[in-house]
């Protein structure tokens, strides 16, 4: 968890606009949307689909080009990676082992190889794929690649961890298997992460504050500190009398936004 001294910002989004051209015409994605993110803060953001959450993560992390506005990312050391990406679904390489998928982004920096797989290995352990680290992607569960692709990206230490929905596609036990472990590595490490989700108990479970999206173009509907006390767990968290609150003030949120959501071009 992050030190009340840690409180600078790290992330400082102004007058956002991402627009898509089609065809015939110029769809806007994400518009107007002004956010501050402080260093060490797990934020999540959620919306109905099509209203630019992607988007915007991916403006974040430089793979989209704003049309419009600012984002500056404060740089607090030379020694590490600004940011670092975790995507849905398979992201690992098939060829690799798991010990050399979760080095990889160390071996782009050029970690030596003692060093990355010793790093490596210590992360792969804490998410309890010690015993798989000469198995190959094919050999793994999704739940297990998936923990690899979180490792390759705490493995590099970013400042910044950016996560695009990276349980969407397990199943329900699965995905709160990782949440757990998520939520270990990450209250040990006290990263800034911005994590994009469908699911409404997911954010409330990960993060201490949420940013709901209205349908396209993507603005700012609601921005809710969430109250659960840290360390936290799945139980506590939804055995906590504010938990059904606060879901249902979320889901009223989502419930008018999808209800007049158009057609989708990017989520």
């Amino acid at each position: 968890m992050p030190s009340p001294e840690r409180a600078s910002t790290k992330v400082n989004i102004r007058n956002l606009e991402v627009t898509f051209p089609l065809a015939r015409s110029v769809v806007t994605a994400i518009d107007n949307v002004s956010l501050t993110i402080p260093d060490g803060q797990f934020c999540a953001i959620v919306g109905p689909s099509g209203c630019g959450k992607s988007t915007l993560l991916r403006a974040v992390s430089g793979l989209v080009t704003p049309t419009a506005g600012t984002i500056s990312i404060q740089r607090h050391t030379d020694d590490k990676p600004l940011r670092a990406m975790v995507f849905q679904g398979r992201s690992v390489f098939p060829w690799m082992t798991v010990l050399d998928n979760a080095a990889y982004g160390l071996s782009m920096r050029g970690v030596s190889r003692e060093e990355r797989e010793a790093i490596a290995e210590r992360f792969l352990r804490q998410v309890g794929l010690g015993e798989f680290l000469y198995a190959y992607p094919s050999q793994l569960s999704e739940g297990m690649r998936q923990r690899v692709a979180i490792v390759r990206a705490f493995a590099v230490d970013p400042e910044l961890l950016l996560m695009d929905e990276p349980f969407g596609a397990l199943d329900e036990q699965t995905r709160l298997i990782l949440q757990s472990e998520l939520l270990r590595i990450w209250e040990e490490s006290g990263k800034t992460v911005m994590f994009v989700t469908h699911s409404i108990d997911e954010a409330m479970i990960l993060a201490d504050r949420i940013i709901v999206l209205s349908s396209r173009p993507g603005t700012i509907k609601a921005d809710i500190e969430v109250p659960f006390a840290r360390p936290r767990s799945i139980e506590t968290v939804r055995s906590d009398p504010a938990f059904s609150t606060l879901f249902l003030r979320i889901w009223s949120l989502l419930r008018d936004e999808s209800a007049a959501l158009p057609t989708a071009v990017a989520s």
